[in-house]
């Protein structure tokens, strides 16, 4: 029976894989020599331990929010689990991560083998490929709406400027001459942004002055939350350094979060954005609160998971956060979400998702 035991560990310490043998209460019962090896600890220091505990340093099972815990789904449904999950060690790590059920012999869910592969570098390479692959598509795009659209815009705002000279300033003409200059320049930095999107990331692409970022998100969605009666409010930080992360990435979060806080806000609304810097000074916030509908119970801790789709008969209440969730995390940033009710004025309905980031001047 001992050499049994020894065969069978030699097996599983000869694995590359990092393994682990779980309980039902999710403490842990056996592990194999390549998790050792991954958190410089020894055997006794981890058995008995909570995996959560010992693996995300958390006081709880994950959660939709961060990870689909792998152990949970498999006690839950007694059937093999697999999930991508992130650790932030010495740098931003990607895990695949794969469960098994144990089970009785009366068909119980007793332990559970937890199997996890390093695919970082695997990781980095495809999100490389793909990222190339769209700026290219996007340069594309870009070079032919620049080439379509400024020239006729170019028309537009010559001859809009030419009108509003001859005039009257108090006259309904010019009120519309005027609209006109101004939905055409809109159309113009559109485009501009669109450029400067596609292009690729320089050597500055991991250092994004946030302020900039946002301004330059809702100089193009201004003119949309005007019509649907929604305020906008600023309340900027000047003197917070540079965030980590790429403008182009962090401008489809600021889209999404925004684009959730109008479609939750149909019968008008304000919408305030804040930039600060947190108590510790090592992170800068981006908070954007809104005055609308909440967001039901059901489906809050599902909002920046896989199942976000699943909400989005919810007037579309979570369309883009789950993409937005993995580009923040790509930047060792996190976004989190609350409602009003979770506050302390319960009187008065909206949102708040915030934003945070590594501060890059901080940074060693």
């Amino acid at each position: 029976m001992l050499e049994n035991k020894e065969f069978l560990k030699a097996i599983i310490d000869g694995i590359r894989d990092q393994i682990m043998v779980i309980d039902n209460q999710y403490r842990i019962e056996e592990v194999n020599e390549a998790l050792l090896n991954r958190l410089g600890k020894q055997k006794k220091e981890i058995i008995g331990q909570y995996c959560y505990k010992v693996l995300h340093d958390d006081d709880k099972p994950c959660n939709i929010l961060n990870h689909l815990c792998p152990v949970q789904e498999v006690l839950k449904t007694g059937k093999p689990c697999e999930v991508l999950h992130t650790h932030y060690e010495k740098q931003l790590s990607y895990y695949r991560v794969i469960a098994y059920p144990i089970l009785d012999k009366n068909g119980v869910v007793t332990r559970v083998i937890e199997m996890a592969r390093d695919i970082t570098k695997w990781k980095k390479r495809g999100d490389h490929i793909y990222h190339t692959q769209k700026l290219i598509f996007l340069g594309k795009l870009a070079a032919g709406l620049a080439h379509e659209l400024n020239n006729p815009l170019g028309v537009i705002l010559g001859f809009s400027d030419l009108l509003l000279e001859k005039t009257d300033p108090g006259s309904k003409n010019h009120q519309i001459l005027k609209t006109i200059e101004r939905q055409g320049l809109n159309c113009k930095r559109i485009v501009e942004d669109l450029l400067n999107f596609a292009s690729p990331p320089g050597t500055d692409s991991y250092s994004v002055d946030v302020n900039a970022s946002i301004d330059r998100v809702l100089s193009v969605v201004e003119d949309i939350l005007l019509r649907e009666q929604i305020v906008i409010l600023r309340n900027f930080d000047e003197d917070i350094p540079n965030a980590r992360g790429d403008s182009g990435r962090l401008q489809q979060v600021f889209i999404h979060i925004i684009t959730n806080a109008v479609l939750s806000m149909q019968e008008g609304g304000r919408l305030t954005v804040c930039t600060r810097l947190d108590d510790s000074g090592h992170k800068v916030e981006i908070i954007f609160k809104s005055t609308g509908d909440e967001i039901s119970k059901e489906y809050r801790d599902k909002i920046f998971g896989p199942f976000s789709t699943a909400i989005d008969d919810e007037a579309g209440i979570g369309i883009g956060l789950s993409n937005s969730h993995n580009i923040v995390a790509d930047y060792d940033g996190n976004i989190s979400f609350k409602t009003t009710a979770d506050e302390e004025d319960k009187d008065r309905k909206g949102s708040t998702f915030t934003v945070v980031l590594p501060a890059v001047s901080l940074e060693k």
